[in-house]
């Protein structure tokens, strides 16, 4: 049996849709899945033990369907549900074809899946479950999975040798900072982020504070650090940079712990099982991406909790987090 499934872009979409395999591989055991995405998604995807192939889109939708059709799939799983997919999905040759439900793609599938509004386990939330639905067509029930990421011994070699750079190892107090969002609306206030890491550092100031943001964010960055505290910029190790996300990813699991905004960066720490502190922007929901395999380490925090009906980051006041970033802190680095 050949299986597609279809999950065209953002890594955290995914890093959750991965959820899926390894139950279908326990329902066909001798399935080949391959995984259709955008190339620069897919290192999140190495080393996943139940894909077969990646596929990538082609510049035209056309190259798209052609390879796709000539792969001959039994099944189509797209998670992506828009219409380009869609009508991937309709003319890719398959005789099952499962998608979420919507008025106009609903014809593209033999089995469109309605989505849920209320969660089964608060510990998979929407973000997953929704996932899983697309397998009930398949006769497999729910139940909780969690993604994740699956790292080479060669790539923890290799961020021990990128700490030893900085002059630091496993063994000290690290903390990884996702210190913005992939956008700005996702992005925590600039100057409630230097309270932020000044809080940090005075909670724990033997911990080292490593700073992840993309290269366009460079300038946000240099502007941050002229807004932390003196003591602050001695903690946070200066020059810190990864290659790319496997190196991020690596490196991160060597960390205590990962704070900062809600994205890529915390679903990929929460799925290497390291203790994650999230700030959730106003305009995600708890429970479409508070997913946590470890609800006793993992925290999330969203300005609806302190300010009711509130759909401003301006609201969501560093003072506000104080307290259970300190508890955090406590239970992470002791």
């Amino acid at each position: 049996m050949k299986i597609l499934i279809i999950q065209k872009k953002f890594m955290g979409d995914v890093l959750v849709t991965s959820t899926i395999l390894p139950l279908l591989k326990n329902k066909y055991p001798d399935a080949e899945i391959s995984f259709l995405l955008e190339e620069k998604y897919a290192p999140i995807l190495i080393g996943n033990p139940y894909i077969h192939q990646v596929i990538f889109f082609k510049d035209s939708l056309q190259d798209t369907l052609s390879e796709v059709k000539a792969q001959k799939f039994d099944l189509v799983i797209d998670l992506y549900s828009k219409l380009e997919t869609a009508a991937l999905t309709y003319f890719s040759g398959a005789k099952t074809r499962i998608g979420f439900f919507k008025k106009y793609t609903r014809f593209f599938y033999n089995h469109p899946v309605k989505r849920d509004s209320r969660v089964k386990s608060k510990n998979t939330t929407l973000g997953i479950e929704h996932r899983l639905l697309l397998l009930e067509p398949l006769g497999i029930p729910f139940q909780e999975v969690f993604p994740k990421v699956y790292l080479t011994d060669e790539e923890i070699r290799n961020a021990h040798e990128v700490l030893a750079k900085y002059g630091l190892s496993e063994h000290d107090p690290l903390i990884m900072i996702s210190t913005f969002g992939s956008s700005e609306e996702k992005t925590y206030p600039v100057e409630y982020m230097a309270e932020l890491l000044n809080d940090i550092a005075a909670s724990k100031p033997d911990a080292k504070i490593l700073c992840n943001y993309l290269p366009s964010q460079k300038k946000l960055f240099e502007e941050l650090l002229m807004l932390i505290s003196a003591e602050t910029k001695k903690a946070i190790v200066r020059d810190f940079d990864t290659r790319d996300l496997r190196e991020f990813a690596a490196v991160t699991r060597l960390c205590r712990c990962l704070i900062g905004n809600e994205g890529g960066a915390t679903n990929v720490s929460k799925a290497l099982g390291v203790p994650t502190f999230t700030i959730f922007s106003p305009h995600i929901r708890l429970s479409d991406w508070a997913w946590s395999s470890r609800p006793d380490a993992d925290r999330f925090l969203h300005v609806a909790d302190f300010v009711k009906d509130s759909t401003s980051y301006q609201d969501f006041r560093p003072s506000f987090l104080k307290n259970e970033l300190e508890k955090f802190l406590d239970q992470t680095l002791g």
